[in-house]
């Protein structure tokens, strides 16, 4: 199970009082590329009530998800 850095659990706990359907993203500049569109470096979206799904990119390359309960997580 993956571990929460400080700013993605203040993000998750942000996530928890939105309603369903929500994305909440972290996005970061490139240091290679000053001109390109990275992805976010970590994404979360609400599933429901209960659950979300986590995304952690590299700046150029999709990453691994998986699906969390908000009550695990904090």
């Amino acid at each position: 199970m993956t571990t929460f850095t400080g700013a993605e659990l203040k993000l998750v706990r942000k996530l928890a009082a939105e309603p369903p359907l929500t994305v909440l993203q972290i996005k970061q500049a490139c240091p290679i590329h000053s001109v390109c569109n990275p992805l976010p470096v970590f994404r979360i979206y609400k599933i429901d009530d209960a659950s979300f799904e986590a995304q952690w990119n590299g700046y150029h390359e999709s990453g691994p998800k998986q699906i969390f309960r908000f009550a695990d997580a904090a």
